[in-house]
């Protein structure tokens, strides 16, 4: 990609960490990375994609036009990165915790493993800053496919697997049927994010509302593979034992 010859005489002479007449240190390289991707991630949120510039990254960053594109090829490529860069922020906690849960020294019973992961991806979706990335993605799907892939596989994807181990990890034990781990935690966050990801042009105000939904998309889904202790949230762990060999036996309505 050939650079416009006004960006090209836009240097960033003069900025702290710049060596004059040459490359500027690993700590400034290091800075000015930090600055595009805050300042880029400010932008894309307020202002989608289609209303973000490279040039207004750089100038938003504090550094020149020229700086921003010998990093990022085009603005495909750094909305990609920082697409990456929040989901990984905000799948870590959600990660851990599965991994966590996942053990068998943890505490908590099945629903209370459930219901506090699905409040942890409830709450994330429904913040404005989740919108509106989500909203850049699915402005940009249909010209750059590769953005609603990472999304998806970064995204998605990486929670399936982190809920498929916790459901693997109590069907071992026995509590539950669940013959696809991944394919059963595919349903439990299609229940429970469903609103939030198929309509993200909208927030969901009532919390009361939100809260109810997700506690009874939760108490569907441990019935559905057979969960026989309480599934409601708050149950005492005395009460919330799986009966022995009850997951294998079909759910009946009392």
């Amino acid at each position: 990609m050939t650079l416009p010859k006004q960006v090209v005489a836009q240097t960033d002479a003069g900025r702290p960490g710049h060596v004059k007449g040459g490359r500027p240190t690993r700590e400034e390289g290091l800075r000015r990375q930090r600055n595009i991707m805050e300042a880029a991630t400010r932008l894309f949120l307020a202002k989608g994609f289609d209303g973000t510039s490279l040039e207004a990254v750089a100038e938003e960053a504090g550094v020149s036009k020229a700086t921003v594109y010998a990093r990022f090829i085009d603005k495909r490529r750094l909305f990609a990165e920082v697409l990456r860069e929040r989901i990984a922020h905000w799948l870590e906690p959600l990660s851990k915790a599965a991994e966590d849960q996942s053990c068998d020294g943890c505490c908590k019973d099945l629903p209370g493993k459930l219901h506090a992961l699905s409040r942890y991806m409830v709450e994330v979706l429904r913040k404005p800053e989740t919108i509106s990335l989500q909203r850049g993605v699915m402005a940009s799907a249909t010209e750059f496919p590769e953005i609603a892939a990472l999304a998806d596989e970064e995204g998605r994807q990486r929670s399936m697997r982190a809920v498929a181990m916790l459901l693997d990890h109590h069907a071992r034990l026995g509590e539950i049927a669940v013959p696809d781990a991944s394919l059963s935690a595919d349903l439990f966050l299609s229940l429970v994010t469903a609103p939030y990801v198929s309509m993200p042009q909208r927030l969901v105000d009532c919390a009361a509302d939100t809260e109810q939904r997700r506690q009874a998309a939760v108490e569907l889904f441990l019935r559905g593979v057979g969960y026989r202790g309480p599934v409601s949230e708050g149950a005492s762990e005395s009460n919330v034992k799986a009966t022995p060999g009850a997951a294998s036996r079909p759910f009946r309505r009392s």
